[in-house]
């Protein structure tokens, strides 16, 4: 009978533990991250004992088994703080305990930052995490304290201009033409209107040709005894026939037309540069030879055209022996110091006045060349010299078509403006293929550097060539420039300008609308002071700085068990691990069986209080049946005690 009583004593006691589960669980109600119990009972060792139905056992009562943790994952609480955090998912933080290298784990994520810059939860136990390359991006290493400091963020020197610009193909021409020095006829040279001279050093020649005398070239005349009407151009001078009683024969014509050659009254003074002969031999044809060098000779049309003096269209012009030729010849070194050349040549005669776009197709030269007035109608033979710029760059706004600015960093985080000016330049035909060529030219002031002075050009400069589809064919490559910024910056830094399909926003491209820069960039920064702190799913933690840089510090590493009920709770909300727990598995959040990191969230306590509320009930009438066995227990003892009276 005393064995009824140890059994109610055991279920008082399992039944009071259970109340203290419960408890536990009730008071923790809204503690963060809490992870409620459960008490698990288990009946004790039995007592054999022999009826008359052979042996039997009897129960010695109830013991607590194990009070089991429930992981099931708790509600998410909205909060405004961004190092709030809460896994949706398996999974513990990692945290090192103040002053201890002792690790724990906790669900809890409500961490802040303390004076020292450690991200701490509120005991001050510091959150782990991996510490992120700034140059693979990529987190490594082994676990450390996630630390912050308040410090300014390192500048980043600029060392890529990317850009993306629109230039107007019928922009106005921006270059200069210098003056003409030399001994030529060569008096003036402008730019053509609507023309593009390539920028260069160049050379004008002037040379009057000569030639053997033109024999037996004309056909004999078929007939003769017509007066002969029309004009012989001499070097523009026209030799116009009387329109009565003139020449019937090729003999009285070219006996005319040597006197018209030596009267002064045409320029012609006490000069004769050409003489004119009849041959004959069944017929009769002028015959011409030049005396002096530069006469350019030629028939008006009309009846000495028509082969009634002999000669005929068919047979050489006089303007392809004789005359004057020039030749005007460009040199203009390259970005690479490389020498192009280009070479406009044609015909010249002594009429005063400019020659639009001199050269023979399709090598025009787009300049209007003017020459000087021709002594006794003959040009003056010689060379002279004279430049055409592109960029100045002491006028580098006043020389080019369109500029678009760009602020880079030097070593030290300090911004310096570069100025990319662009200016029209010539046109090509390379394989029959017409291609509009443009200069640009990048900068920056000469106060802003050490030896800009010295640099010329300053910066770094090239060409773009764009088809006749305005699409950039050339030129927008990789251009690597370097500055030589001044207050003690790293000396000649380099950086790469791409304005071709590389920068990060479409390539520059020509077309009939007015200039402007659809896209440009650059990758460096001043330093910055922290704004905030930001956490993303994965669990990187980044810095917000002031110059607009977000640098990716830490990532959050997690834990997992093969056994997370085997962990001990050490209080504060963090668990330990145990042999039964065996050891962290550590990883990024979302690696395998981890869950995700939810930032601006905390996890909510996993009790349930209608379930608590139905255990505590249960649990009070246990205890009350338990007290019952002992009372009655009792009473049964006072009548056996009675029976001895």
């Amino acid at each position: 009978m005393l064995s009824s009583l140890y059994s109610g004593i055991s279920g008082l006691v399992t039944q009071g533990q259970a109340m203290a589960v419960i408890g536990n669980n009730i008071a923790n109600v809204n503690t963060v991250g809490f992870k409620s119990s459960r008490a698990t009972f288990s009946d004790m060792l039995y007592q054999s004992i022999f009826g008359t139905a052979g042996s039997s056992q009897v129960g010695r009562g109830v013991a607590l088994e194990s009070v089991d943790d429930n992981f099931q994952q708790g509600s998410f609480q909205s909060t405004n703080t961004p190092t709030d955090l809460a896994i949706g998912g398996g999974g513990f933080f990692i945290v090192r305990k103040s002053n201890s290298k002792e690790i724990d784990y906790t669900r809890a994520g409500q961490f802040s930052f303390d004076k020292d810059g450690y991200m701490v939860d509120p005991t001050g136990n510091v959150l782990q995490g991996k510490v992120i390359d700034p140059v693979s991006k990529t987190p490594g290493g082994v676990l450390t304290d996630v630390i912050i400091p308040q410090g300014p963020s390192q500048p980043k020197q600029s060392a890529f201009i990317g850009m993306a610009v629109n230039l107007q193909s019928d922009a106005p021409f921006k270059g200069t033409v210098g003056a003409v020095t030399g001994t030529s006829g060569l008096s003036q040279v402008e730019a053509s209107n609507t023309q593009f001279p390539m920028p260069g050093a160049y050379t004008g020649v002037v040379v009057n040709l000569a030639a053997a005398q033109i024999g037996h070239t004309g056909t004999n005349a078929a007939s003769f005894g017509t007066p002969f009407t029309g004009a012989v151009k001499i070097n523009d001078y026209e030799i116009d026939l009387p329109t009565t009683n003139g020449p019937t024969t090729a003999a009285s014509l070219a006996s005319y037309l040597n006197s018209a050659l030596a009267m002064g009254s045409a320029g012609f003074a006490n000069q004769v540069w050409a003489s004119w002969t009849v041959d004959g031999g069944g017929g009769e044809y002028l015959s011409l030879s030049a005396l002096a060098n530069g006469v350019d000779i030629s028939f008006d049309d009309g009846p000495l055209a028509t082969g009634s003096t002999g000669w005929t269209a068919a047979d050489k012009s006089s303007t392809d022996l004789y005359g004057s030729t020039m030749t005007l010849t460009s040199v203009r070194t390259n970005p690479d110091g490389t020498q192009s050349t280009k070479i406009s040549t044609g015909k010249v005669s002594s009429q005063v006045g400019a020659l639009k776009n001199w050269g023979d197709t399709p090598n025009q030269s787009g300049l209007d060349v003017t020459l000087l007035p021709p002594g006794n109608f003959r040009i003056v033979e010689g060379t002279s010299t004279f430049n055409v710029t592109g960029f100045n760059p002491d006028q580098a706004a006043s020389t080019s078509n369109y500029s678009s600015a760009i602020t880079v960093y030097d070593s030290l985080g300090q911004p310096h403006v570069v100025n990319v000016y662009f200016r029209k330049g010539w046109q090509e035909l390379a394989n029959s293929v017409q291609t509009n060529v443009w200069e640009w030219d990048a900068e920056v002031n000469a106060a802003d550097s050490l030896n800009q002075k010295n640099t010329v050009p300053p910066g770094g400069w090239g060409y773009l060539r764009f088809n006749s589809n305005g699409v950039l064919t050339s030129g927008g490559e990789t251009h690597t420039i370097n500055f030589d910024f001044s207050n003690g910056a790293q000396p000649n830094q380099k950086i790469d300008l791409v304005l071709g399909s590389g920068s990060g926003g479409g390539s520059t491209t020509q077309y009939p609308m007015a200039s402007t820069t659809n896209f440009q960039t650059q990758d460096g920064y001043a330093p910055g002071s922290l704004t905030n702190v930001t956490v993303s799913t994965d669990g990187t933690i980044s810095g917000n700085y002031s110059n607009g840089q977000v640098l990716n510090l830490y990532q959050v590493t997690l834990a997992s068990f093969n056994n997370p009920w085997g962990l001990t709770r050490l209080g504060g909300n963090l668990f330990g691990e145990t042999y039964e727990s065996g050891v962290a598995y550590t990883n990024a959040p979302g690696v395998g069986s981890l869950g995700n990191i939810n930032p601006n969230s905390l996890e909510q306590s996993n009790v349930d209080l209608a379930t608590e509320f139905v255990n505590l009930i249960t649990t009070e009438r246990g205890y009350q049946a338990n007290s019952k066995v002992i009372t009655t227990t009792d009473e049964m003892l006072q009548e056996l005690l009675q029976i001895k009276r």
